[in-house]
């Protein structure tokens, strides 16, 4: 009943969803030169969970816990780095596992187990910037005992990897996530015939999730569209949201969900790839992800705009659609955050 709210918003002809979960990305603002402003990022996308990928390890992640996350109004959760220190050296070293001595199993598994609810698993980095070719087994076998000894799951990243993606996915089990699924380089996961990879089939097969996690350069319109085309959807959508270069687009979960759409995925099989299925794969769809009653009170609402949109991956392959989902309204845990175009104070409507 409007007339007994504190505030109302007229939403008639838009479309309302759960608020959106970005599974992947980098928003531990200040942390690293990579990370982004959550709330800016988030909410003006109608993205109310962000959960960032690896920013930080066991050596720094307290702060971004303490200090940087309850600064925003996203709701803001972590997979911890199999590095020490996450992400912090990326671009001056070009990445953080060249020296296998950033690896305690212990101490990471130990932060894990003492913020549940907060860390969700641990990450790792398969790109030959990160790792080489002669320690990329020794990184994967301390990310799978990390994993297991901490009772959560393991995210890979399996675009530009230094070793056979079959090698990789062998440490994948159920509830494991490979993230930049649809990459375009080299090991990806169709075969010199533009077909599935046996393999992939039977990780997708055993529960393994396929994550967008789009970035600049891990998704390729033509990889991703031949692979659904052969029956093998993203389970999940997510942004692998960071400062790119100059020359990189990266794009919102709006934007996302909008191109998948185009793609061929039906518009309820895009929304729940962001939103109620990240829930489930991430142990917490007793909270958010839906709008049933008792939930976390994360919604969006969007204007679903006509016309003629691009987008476009960084091979310059693009993928043209007829409908862009806009950003009308965010509301995070009953509150407004976003409205038509700007941050909101707390109350404000």
């Amino acid at each position: 009943d409007a007339a007994k709210a504190a505030h109302s918003v007229d939403v008639t002809g838009k479309l309302i969803t759960p608020g959106l979960i970005d599974l992947h990305g980098h928003f531990y603002h200040g942390g690293n030169p990579t990370s982004v402003h959550p709330d800016e990022i988030c909410l003006s996308s109608g993205t109310t969970t962000g959960i960032d990928a690896g920013s930080a390890g066991f050596i720094n992640y307290e702060a971004m816990r303490d200090y940087v996350f309850p600064a925003h109004r996203t709701r803001l959760l972590a997979f911890l780095h199999v590095s020490g220190v996450g992400l912090a050296n990326n671009r001056l070293l070009l990445g953080g596992l060249h020296d296998m001595r950033m690896i305690d199993v212990d101490q990471t598994s130990d932060a894990i187990k003492a913020n549940p609810g907060f860390c969700l698993g641990v990450k790792v980095r398969m790109h030959f910037n990160a790792v080489a070719a002669w320690n990329a087994h020794e990184a994967m076998r301390a990310a799978r005992a990390v994993a297991d000894q901490s009772g959560t799951r393991l995210m890979v990243h399996v675009s530009g990897t230094p070793i056979a993606l079959p090698d990789i996915l062998e440490f994948l089990g159920p509830g494991d996530i490979s993230t930049h699924a649809f990459n375009g380089l080299p090991e990806n996961i169709l075969d010199r015939n533009l077909k599935i990879r046996p393999e992939v089939s039977a990780a997708a097969e055993r529960g393994v999730i396929m994550d967008v996690a789009h970035a600049g350069v891990h998704c390729d319109v033509e990889v991703a569209t031949a692979a659904m085309q052969q029956g093998l959807m993203p389970n999940t959508i997510s942004t692998d949201i960071h400062n790119p270069p100059p020359d990189r687009t990266v794009y919102k979960m709006n934007d996302l969900v909008s191109k998948f759409h185009a793609m061929g995925m039906s518009l309820p099989d895009a929304i729940a790839a962001s939103t109620s299925t990240p829930a489930s794969v991430l142990g917490l769809s007793d909270t958010i992800g839906s709008l049933a009653p008792g939930m976390s009170g994360d919604a969006a609402v969007f204007d679903m705009r006509e016309g003629n949109f691009k987008w476009i991956d960084s091979a310059g392959h693009s993928q043209e659609g007829k409908v862009r989902l806009d950003t009308f309204l965010t509301v995070r845990a009953g509150q407004v955050g976003w409205r038509e175009g700007r941050l909101m104070q707390m109350g404000e409507c």
